[in-house]
């Protein structure tokens, strides 16, 4: 992924130093026609990534409800419920490969409302989440209450983290009464060993008032 990025940044760059020399020619010709069409084509090979990579004044003011809305529909799928996440309150992500292999941990808050539901969430939750559209080809684990499972060590093996510089650790989230766990994972058919291979794994807690998002492939 880093390289395609580099690859299509070069690219960019290349053609804004051919479009500009281009530019610099047809004024000296004094050809005006030829300089205004390669000018506003300069423009727009500035303005769309610009737009696109938000770094365009304003461009945020149009991604910033999509991406609200994508990731609402995101936590349908994951819970059954919508909302938004809210504040960032932890979060260590490792350098990606160009593959995606890598660890991320998030822990945002949640709103008064949204801890309320999960406190009492309905049967739906407990049977048919989550079914997120990105991981279909993965295997779901169900939400199920706190404590946690000791057979299903080797899920929580492979998406454990450290939680440096806060109070608590994924354990004690995991055996603390009123929460909420469960997880999508892929194992790869080749190693015959049952190792796992990617997993995401979600925990709930209702009361703290905060949802814990992990993302580990390998």
């Amino acid at each position: 992924m880093l390289l395609i990025f580099l690859i299509i940044v070069l690219s960019l760059l290349t053609s804004y130093l051919v479009i500009g020399y281009r530019i610099f020619k047809a004024i000296r010709r004094k050809d005006k026609r030829k300089a205004y069409q390669l000018s506003l084509l300069l423009t727009l090979l500035i303005l769309i990534p610009g737009f696109y990579l938000r770094i365009l004044p304003g461009s945020n003011f149009f991604w910033k409800p999509i991406e609200l809305a994508k990731e609402k529909n995101y936590n349908v799928e994951l819970t059954g419920f919508e909302f938004n996440d809210g504040d960032l309150i932890y979060v260590y992500e490792s350098e990606r490969f160009f593959n995606g292999d890598g660890y991320s941990i998030w822990i945002y808050k949640i709103d008064e409302q949204t801890a309320e539901y999960f406190k009492n969430p309905n049967e739906e939750f407990f049977s048919k989440h989550p079914q997120t559209e990105l991981r279909s080809h993965w295997i779901p684990e169900f939400w199920k209450k706190t404590p946690f499972d000791k057979k299903e060590q080797k899920f929580l093996d492979f998406a454990h983290s450290t939680l440096d510089e806060l109070d608590f650790e994924l354990e004690d989230l995991l055996n603390e009464k009123g929460n909420y766990y469960a997880y999508e994972y892929f194992i790869h058919d080749f190693t015959k060993s049952e190792v796992v291979a990617n997993i995401d794994f979600y925990i709930i807690c209702p009361n703290r008032k905060f949802i814990v998002k992990i993302n580990h492939n390998t």
